[in-house]
């Protein structure tokens, strides 16, 4: 009996053993399962992150794209499609191609030509007093401006891109939308917009042939205390909607000498004649409405006819595409009145 306990005693033993090894042999292989799905785990999420990466690197690669623009001044790399531009002046060019600016001079902020549109954009300071700080807290991708200083344009340039367009690089409204649909990639939206603006200058000039006759003259003047001002064709005052939109006849002294490079003159009392044409826009503010001048302006034709038409500076100052179409159509409207009241 004891021999046989024995030899039971040592097969117990022997499978004791066994079950063990075999243990830690399940044990091993299970932490070896484990640490393969750890480590393909972290290869997964590796591969993931590497994946969201590259999304995040092609996002930003095309956020940062950008294109050679043609300025006058030279070629300037700008952004490929700018989401924060500030300008000075060319609200209004922006704003016909469909691009509403962050931020812009108080003044043209004030055109009442586009006051419906303006909302949302941030004033920058006025003209020749504009914030830097102002410009750098709205953080523009893109800044237009007409300034000729030198030292401004390097300001603008260390805040972002600049462009430089100054008054007088495009020769008229086509040209000038065509120029900034080419700056902006919206040619399409240029053309649309030329579209509507041919179709409504036809339409007032028009209007105007029918009262007004071919050899008919304007003038555009301002009067001061001491005498007055002439204006042309590119200089505001409506010289754009009279002369180019609704092509009215100018004084040839007007055509010569304030058509050119030259755009204003001053004029003396004395010879305000000369200068003066069948119709007179003549400008005004507050302090001199119903301008009636001294025995020489009583003298004029266009003063003895009722063909002067008073203009409040603040509106006929503007020049832009917007203001250009609307002052067209108000001077249609206003001639064809005159003329319909002097004919009773």
């Amino acid at each position: 009996m004891f021999v046989v306990k024995n030899r039971f005693a040592g097969l117990f033993i022997m499978l004791a053993m066994l079950m063990v090894l075999a243990a830690c042999g399940s044990s091993t292989d299970t932490s070896s399962t484990t640490e393969q799905a750890a480590s393909a785990g972290v290869e997964a999420t590796n591969g993931s992150t590497e994946t969201k990466a590259d999304t995040s690197s092609n996002s930003e690669d095309t956020s940062n794209a950008t294109r050679i623009y043609a300025s006058a001044a030279g070629d300037v790399e700008i952004p490929a499609e700018p989401q924060r531009i500030v300008t000075d002046i060319y609200v209004s060019d922006l704003l016909a191609l469909g691009v509403k600016p962050v931020g812009a001079v108080k003044y043209y902020l004030e055109n009442p030509y586009y006051a419906d549109q303006v909302e949302g954009i941030a004033d920058i300071g006025d003209r020749g007093t504009v914030s830097l700080e102002k410009i750098i807290a709205l953080n523009p991708d893109l800044i237009i401006t007409a300034s000729k200083q030198p030292e401004e344009v390097e300001k603008f340039k260390k805040i972002a891109t600049t462009v430089v367009i100054t008054h007088g690089t495009f020769a008229d409204v086509h040209e000038e939308l065509r120029g900034f649909g080419e700056l902006l990639d919206r040619a399409d939206e240029a053309e649309a917009w030329l579209k509507t603006y041919d179709e409504r200058i036809t339409a007032a000039r028009d209007k105007v042939k029918q009262v007004i006759k071919p050899e008919e003259t304007f003038s555009i003047l301002e009067a001061t205390d001491k005498g007055y001002y002439g204006y042309g064709d590119n200089f505001g005052r409506g010289g754009q909607a009279i002369y180019r939109a609704l092509e009215l006849a100018p004084l040839e002294i007007t055509r010569q000498e304030l058509m050119g490079d030259t755009q204003w003159k001053e004029i003396s009392r004395e010879v305000i004649g000369d200068y003066a044409g069948d119709h007179i826009l003549l400008t005004v503010d507050e302090s001199n409405t119903g301008y009636e001048g001294d025995a020489i302006w009583e003298s004029l034709p266009a003063v003895k006819n009722n063909q002067v038409y008073e203009l409040q500076e603040d509106r006929y100052w503007y020049f832009d595409p917007i203001a250009i179409q609307g002052q067209a159509e108000e001077f249609a409207v206003m001639i064809v009145e005159r003329a319909e009241q002097n004919r009773k």
